[in-house]
């Protein structure tokens, strides 16, 4: 569906900005109308685009801590059975984001104009998903929107985990990184031309390796604004082709790929499988709706396709164990445990047991990924210090033959 970037005047005339998917330019405004808004400026946002309001919306991001605290807190004011009106402008007044703030007022407005609670919630996708929305949705369906809010509170705060230990593991290979990198610039902007210019007063044939690192260094100091054009090009070129669908899932299924992180994504992503799927599951949602609903928040595209392979062989009549039994990413592990939930009854709890287990095995794996990652620090760090060493020494060991004897 388009997204619409806008500015508009609210109620009480104030500037708001903001981005909304819809169907048309004239469904765009005629919602906004519809707030009580008055638009100002409505254009569409093409896809890998930047607008000023998307860039703010990206400045000004809702954590998913800050997200957690707002669930729980809307969870235990809803348990206490205060009003949705008391419970919205409690919360939008203590939110520490801006956005989430704005987006709980309008969300209260709308809900007093007779909106449902999840179609006001659905008005701002960048703060709240297709999964908060969806479970919001089945919880207040089926009457169970406290224990949905405490489902979502939780599956919140096991994905946040993830990512922040992710981080945390992946932070030592960054630094070392970072430093050959440095290391190497300095050396090809500072050391290299003073061999150069010692090598210079000689007229003896380099060796190679020399002749290489003497032309990139002079190519760094002299085109560096070339090489960063390019740097950076090729950055914003992987952006818009990582926004078109093949890219993703091109880009996607290479993640599966990769020497130990690949192992690693494909345990995150089946975690995530379980953890969303039984949370929606045990909302109330239908199956073919749920496995909808993970594959556009799993994150990956390559997996996403599986899961839409899966929804349409149960709507075709198929057992979700026999349908995940047909792909290439769940584990035999993933697709007994579901069977044994579907023999029993209690695949809600079979799916959050088997995420359990894949998320012990990805705490185990990024506790050890600093040793699974040091060999291949260890060659790509000896392979530069090689090439740096022969291209400075080799000449020095072979002077006799440089300096002609001397």
């Amino acid at each position: 569906m388009p997204r619409f970037a806008y500015k508009v005047r609210d109620k009480k005339g104030a500037l708001v900005s903001g981005e909304a998917e819809a169907s048309t330019l004239v469904a765009m405004q005629e919602d906004l109308f519809r707030q009580g808004m008055i638009p100002l400026t409505v254009r569409e946002v093409k896809p890998g685009g930047l607008s000023a309001a998307s860039l703010l919306w990206w400045t000004q991001r809702v954590s998913p801590e800050d997200l957690m605290v707002f669930t729980r807190q809307f969870h235990t004011l809803f348990r206490a059975g205060v009003s949705m009106d008391t419970i919205l402008a409690t919360l939008s007044k203590q939110a520490q984001s801006k956005v989430l703030r704005t987006a709980l007022s309008r969300i209260r407005s709308d809900i007093a104009n007779g909106e449902s609670l999840n179609r006001a919630f659905s008005r701002h996708p960048r703060v709240f998903n297709d999964l908060y929305v969806s479970m919001l949705a089945a919880g207040e369906e089926a009457g169970i929107l406290e224990q949905t809010l405490s489902e979502l509170a939780k599956l919140i705060e096991k994905e946040d985990s993830i990512h922040r230990n992710i981080k945390s593991a992946t932070l030592y290979p960054k630094i070392v990184l970072v430093v050959l990198i440095g290391s190497v610039v300095i050396l090809m902007t500072f050391v290299i031309p003073k061999f150069q210019t010692f090598y210079g007063h000689y007229s003896a044939e380099l060796p190679l390796p020399t002749q290489i690192m003497i032309t990139t260094s002079n190519v760094v100091r002299r085109f560096w604004w070339i090489v960063g054009a390019a740097v950076i090009g090729s950055w914003i070129l992987y952006r818009r082709y990582y926004a078109t669908r093949t890219g993703r899932f091109q880009i996607d299924t290479l993640r599966f790929k990769f020497p130990v992180f690949g192992e690693l994504n494909k345990k995150v992503a089946n975690s995530r499988f379980g953890h969303i799927l039984a949370a929606l599951y045990k909302s109330g949602l239908p199956m073919p709706r749920s496995l909808e609903v993970v594959a556009t928040v799993i994150g990956n595209e390559a997996y996403a396709l599986e899961v839409r392979m899966i929804r349409d062989a149960i709507q075709k009549g198929s057992t979700l164990s026999s349908a995940m039994l047909q792909q290439s990413y769940f584990s035999p592990v993933m697709v007994e445990t579901t069977a044994v939930g579907e023999r029993t009854g209690a695949l809600d709890e079979m799916l959050m047991a088997v995420a359990d287990h894949y998320e012990l095995e990805v705490s185990h794996t990024i506790k050890n990924l600093t040793t699974l990652l040091e060999p291949i620090m260890l060659v790509g760090i000896f392979g530069v210090v090689a090439v740096m060493a022969l291209a400075i020494f080799l000449p020095i060991w072979n002077m006799s033959r440089v300096v002609g004897g001397v």
